[in-house]
């Protein structure tokens, strides 16, 4: 019989008629242990038999009534599980009937307990096979049951007598046996389990042992809680642990123990399982009884009811853990406000690859020579690498896009940025002591030292990779909607502080050329970007970390976006909109028709005795200007040659010595 099938026994049997006796019994095994130290009542009462049975040289004679009934009343006053406790002896000559069962139990009574001692016998006969707690014990082998010898001194008088030998048969817990689960029809009319401990007497050579019946105690079932439900390693459900799993309830719910049913099934409620809710949000109590679910079943006369139809629970809305009805838990992004910003970024990248272009097609160009052509192209790289950071926020965020996300922005802001500070740099060095020795900085000696940053850059983002397993992270909104976002730790703090430090040390440069004069005033356009990134960007991050992540992803989408424009598109204005604005009005033209007034005002530098400098670039021989022009405006100029350096300029009493050469005007930007 299975556990499923012995709760249905046990409605079966209370709920119809039964026969006088104990045969309605459940065959199932369980584990006792947990009763074990009730048992040892009825141990201690069979050795105590035993005991006066050897000493009456193995005769019950001396068991009188009073004595019997004493000891099974003594063991049911105990205040525990015990229900009753019975002594039933081996028919016997020696005794006044053929069977004889002193039994005592108790009876409740508006709360009052009162203890009836009876003779068992008198209604049925225990004898009968049937008898589990009885019939089992009876054809035992005991051969192995202790035979103990004690030395006792009996008292006459004042003074105590010899020590004698006293020869007795001591059984233990495991001589006994406990029975299966069964109906005491006829008796309580409950359900109880039997411990059986024998008795003995011994042969006459006192070497093996003669059963003359058995102590019992009986446990009664009816206030014991049969646990239905699946089983746990927090818990136990003690020695009717064998029902554990036999509930109803659907995969939709979990099973929840409701204590104080007693010995019946049903005892659990069906409670909605974590991402689940009960269909009736109104209802009082949302929860599926478990004694109405047992009902239905045997009322149907089914095993287990159709989960698809009754008794189940609606699943929670996507990214809920638990919730109480239909309602949203995960935050939906608005496709409207992702569409424009993507779009927009795409038109950015477009207007990038154009701007990129123009500047190759006008490499010669001495506008666009004048700023290095390289490093403007690798600042059209670097802003286009940090707008495909919006591609990778595009979708919702997982591992595997919170990996690659660090990599479009940072390398391409070390791209960008580190252009601009090695072009500033290169304005400070020269205008800081290139009227004392020669400077000699060309594009090729800046992307030697370029090469270094991007590495160390591109080290710093594989580590990153590579160590950061945690990438994703679940945030909420104010009003509780979850969503995915990737995760901010001390990588990408330090990554935004060595940029920080990139930028102050940009603010340090920029400081030292505030005053140096360059063609186009591109030195003033890189101190305005430079300081528009530190500042704005600095102040969106910053929103990004204890505003937007309260607010959605779509605000978070919005505000890098803004950041991209800011470090991005503002940078690339302010640096390549005059250039071009220059090539587009033929600004250098007129500036070589106006050589004498540029020769003039280089001069009163001199003359004042402040610094200058001009644009260090790599000019060719055929871009210099011809020394008879320059003569016919009265200023003496000396060719450009491939290797010119800035050099020191020294008073001379020539007229024509005091005017700047053409020389000491190029340098580099």
């Amino acid at each position: 019989m299975t556990a499923r099938q012995a709760l249905e026994y046990v409605a079966f049997v209370e709920s119809h008629n039964c026969t006088v006796g104990t045969g309605n019994s459940l065959q199932l095994q369980f584990d006792a242990t947990a009763w074990s130290t009730y048992a040892l009542a009825a141990v201690r009462t069979a050795n105590f038999l035993s005991k006066l049975i050897t000493y009456n040289n193995n005769t019950m004679s001396a068991l009188s009534d009073n004595i019997l009934y004493s000891l099974v009343r003594n063991n049911v006053h105990l205040k525990s599980v015990i229900f009753g406790s019975a002594i039933a002896f081996e028919p016997d000559l020696s005794l006044s009937y053929p069977l004889y069962c002193p039994y005592a139990y108790k009876q409740i009574d508006n709360s009052t307990v009162t203890v009836n001692a009876m003779d068992l016998s008198v209604n049925y006969n225990y004898t009968d096979p049937d008898t589990e707690w009885y019939h089992t014990l009876r054809f035992l082998d005991y051969s192995n049951i202790s035979i103990v010898t004690d030395q006792v001194q009996f008292r006459k008088g004042n003074a105590l007598q010899p020590a004698i030998d006293v020869i007795q048969p001591v059984a233990d817990l495991g001589d006994g046996r406990w029975t299966k689960p069964y109906y005491d029809c006829g008796g309580g009319n409950i359900w109880m389990v039997t411990y059986s401990s024998p008795f003995f007497g011994l042969t006459s050579n006192q070497q093996s042992v003669i059963f003359r019946g058995v102590a019992t105690i009986d446990i009664e079932l009816t206030h014991i809680d049969i646990n239905q439900c699946d089983a746990d390693l927090s818990s136990s459900g003690g020695a009717l642990d064998i029902f554990r799993g036999t509930h109803n309830c659907q995969s939709t719910t979990v099973c929840v123990f409701t204590a104080g049913k007693g010995f019946t099934r049903g005892a659990y409620r069906c409670e909605c399982a974590p991402g689940y809710f009960f269909p009736d949000v109104h209802a009082k109590e949302k929860y599926y009884d478990g004694s109405v679910i047992e009902d239905d079943i045997t009322k149907n006369n089914v095993t287990f009811l159709d989960s698809s139809t009754r008794y189940r629970c609606s699943r929670c809305a996507p990214g809920c853990e638990k919730c109480v009805d239909a309602s949203p838990c995960l935050f939906t992004r608005n496709i409207y406000i992702k569409a424009v910003v993507l779009v927009l970024t795409i038109l950015t990248i477009i207007i990038i690859i154009i701007v990129s272009a123009m500047i190759f097609h006008l490499r010669e160009s001495k506008v666009i020579k004048s700023g290095s052509p390289i490093f403007l192209l690798l600042m059209c790289a670097g802003s286009a690498l940090m707008c495909l950071q919006l591609f990778v926020m595009f979708p919702d965020a997982d591992d595997i896009l919170c990996m690659v996300l660090p990599w479009p922005y940072h390398l391409g802001f070390v791209l960008l940025y580190g252009s601009l500070l090695l072009k500033t740099w290169r304005i400070s060095v020269i205008f800081r002591q290139g009227q004392f020795k020669r400077v000699h900085l060309p594009d090729k000696t800046l992307i030697r030292r370029f090469v270094p940053i991007v590495a160390i850059a591109i080290g710093y983002l594989v580590a990153w990779s590579s160590a950061n397993r945690q990438t994703t992270q679940t945030r909420e909104t104010n009003s509780g909607l979850k969503f995915t976002m990737c995760t901010e730790n001390w990588w990408s703090y330090s990554a935004y502080g060595m940029e920080v430090l990139m930028l102050l040390f940009g603010v340090y440069l920029c400081f030292t050329v505030r005053k140096a004069p360059a063609s186009f005033n591109e030195s003033k356009h890189i101190t305005w970007s430079i300081y528009n990134a530190i500042i704005l960007s600095t102040f969106i991050l910053i929103i990004v970390q204890f505003v937007a992540e309260t607010s959605g992803p779509d605000l978070i989408y919005i505000l890098y976006f803004l950041n991209c424009q800011v470090v991005v598109t503002i940078t690339m204005v302010l640096i390549l909109a005059p250039k071009f604005y220059a090539v587009h009005m033929n600004i250098e033209v007129r500036r070589r028709d106006s050589l004498p007034t540029i020769s003039g005002q280089v001069t009163s530098y001199i003359q004042r005795q402040q610094r200058s400098i001009g644009i260090q670039t790599s000019l060719r021989e055929d871009d210099c200007f011809d020394n008879d022009v320059a003569k016919s405006n009265g200023t003496t100029w000396l060719p450009f040659h491939k290797r010119s350096r800035v050099r020191p300029i020294v008073p001379s009493s020539n007229k024509y010595e005091n005017t700047l050469t053409i020389d000491s005007i190029k340098s580099t930007v």
